[in-house]
């Protein structure tokens, strides 16, 4: 019998996302505080030769004041650049936003937003969003139910609905009001012995496991000592804060640290007109090297260009265009928040006084802008904007809505009387005249939070 030869062709077909090495470059850029755009500029010209940072003697002039000065009627953008195009305010909704794609690290809220809003309805998504702005950094829910149902005008029972969805997201114990509650939603998933006596320990004798006793709990269960201590393990490998497991920043742009407070954006009103002016690199004072033009024509212009120098010119010119690029876009998504915020924050931007801060969410900023939410959750992070009265703020007093009430009830402090000094009830009651309404449990959680006193203590100080 004569063996048979049997050939098959296959041919897989299938659609890979590739994301530009720009738009990575381009969402790294954005998220930068202006200090740590200065490290990244120096990084990149000490790097690339095709850059080069122009050498004047007094401050530049913007790009835009030049063009408010001799083309006003060109300030509308013109240009063909898609990533320029991209992230100015537009109408387009359908448009797919590539930025969404780039693979850098997801903020907490980010991470939260995108598990979350999956599972609610539609009429429930900004309600999805407020509350995730209330998760604070290390993962927990900053304000109470009620207070988050007084302040959208859902039912109570809507917003624990929605708050128990968020405690069903990653990384397990987000959500929770305590660190008891904190570590029984980590705890919950499994129904081995030790997990359920774990969570006991956690629910009924958290001294004992703080002081490590286990006899106590070997006797009351009647359980073996290995069983105890596996509890014990099982609890400690829990994480106290689940959001610090997220970084705020790419690796490959950690920010550096700072000892003293900058502002990236600063608003200020001037003869009545409002002028944003937003802090750090100014792209009109880069420039990619003349040099390395004229060598990259020369070389286009070859019939055989030496491979080696043309790979080495090409690479450093698109790294250099692609960096300002990059820069001119920060400039503008910051100009285009800043205006925003001039617009729908005015009361507060102009006095300082949080009592005019109005709820606002990084969605509801996104869609105004007509810009996708990541992109606003870049420009704003670890940033900081000064105020007309010269006070810096973080960008996040815009979208927290418990570091308002926070901010409240200290400049209700500054001016109390000290020999007669305010209880959380009065607090309270003074809250509710602005506006706000608290309990008096809240005010005494809130004022603990910022670290101020009792108003015995505060007398007696």
């Amino acid at each position: 019998m004569r063996p048979t030869l049997q050939a098959s062709n296959k041919v897989q077909v299938g659609n890979e996302v590739r994301v530009d090495p720009r738009l990575i470059q381009s969402s790294q850029i954005l998220q930068l505080s202006r200090q740590d755009l200065e490290v990244a500029l120096e990084n990149e010209l000490s790097d690339n030769p095709a850059l080069e940072r122009l050498e004047e003697a007094e401050e530049p002039l913007t790009e835009d004041a030049v063009l408010r000065t001799v083309a006003p009627v060109e300030l509308k953008p013109s240009s063909e650049d898609f990533e320029y195009r991209r992230c100015l305010p537009n109408d387009d909704q359908d448009r797919v936003d590539w930025i969404d794609l780039v693979p850098t690290t997801s903020t907490l809220w980010d991470h939260l937003r995108a598990q979350l809003l999956p599972m609610l309805s539609a009429e429930l998504e900004e309600l999805g969003d407020y509350v995730v702005a209330c998760v604070d950094s290390k993962g927990y829910l900053s304000m109470h139910v009620e207070e988050i149902a007084l302040e959208t005008g859902h039912e109570i029972d809507v917003v624990e609905r929605v708050v128990s969805n968020l405690r069903r997201c990653e990384p397990s114990g987000v959500g929770a009001c305590t660190l008891q509650e904190c570590l029984l939603l980590q705890l919950r998933e499994t129904d081995s012995l030790e997990d359920k006596l774990a969570r006991i320990i956690v629910r009924h004798h958290i001294d004992d496991l703080v002081a490590k006793r286990t006899d106590r709990i070997m006797r009351k269960y009647r359980v073996l000592p290995d069983v105890v201590q596996a509890a014990f393990d099982k609890i400690h490998a829990c994480s106290p804060y689940p959001g610090e497991a997220f970084s705020d920043v790419p690796s490959s742009m950690q920010p550096s640290r700072r000892s003293a407070i900058s502002p990236d954006l600063i608003l200020s009103l001037v003869d009545g007109s409002w002028e944003v002016e937003v802090r750090g690199t100014d792209p009109t004072s880069l420039r990619v090297s003349p040099v390395y033009r004229t060598r990259n024509r020369q070389l286009e212009e070859m019939a055989l260009p030496p491979k080696d120098e043309k790979r080495h010119i090409s690479e450093y010119l698109n790294r250099a265009e692609n960096f300002i690029k990059s820069v001119r876009q920060r400039r503008q998504t910051l100009r285009a928040i800043g205006r925003y915020l001039v617009e729908n924050q005015s009361g507060f931007v102009t006095t300082g006084r949080f009592q005019f801060l109005r709820a606002l969410t990084r969605c509801q900023m996104a869609k105004d802008l007509g810009l996708h939410e990541s992109t606003i959750s870049r420009a704003t992070m670890n940033k900081h904007v000064q105020l007309s009265t010269g006070e810096v703020v973080p960008f996040d007093v815009f979208f927290k809505p418990a570091l308002r009430i926070q901010m409240m009830i200290e400049e209700i402090l500054l001016t109390e009387n000290p020999q007669r000094p305010l209880s959380d009830e009065a607090i309270a009651r003074l809250l509710a005249e602005r506006g706000v309404s608290v309990a008096r449990r809240t005010v005494n959680k809130y004022r603990d939070r910022r670290k101020l006193v009792s108003s015995h203590k505060r007398k007696t100080a």
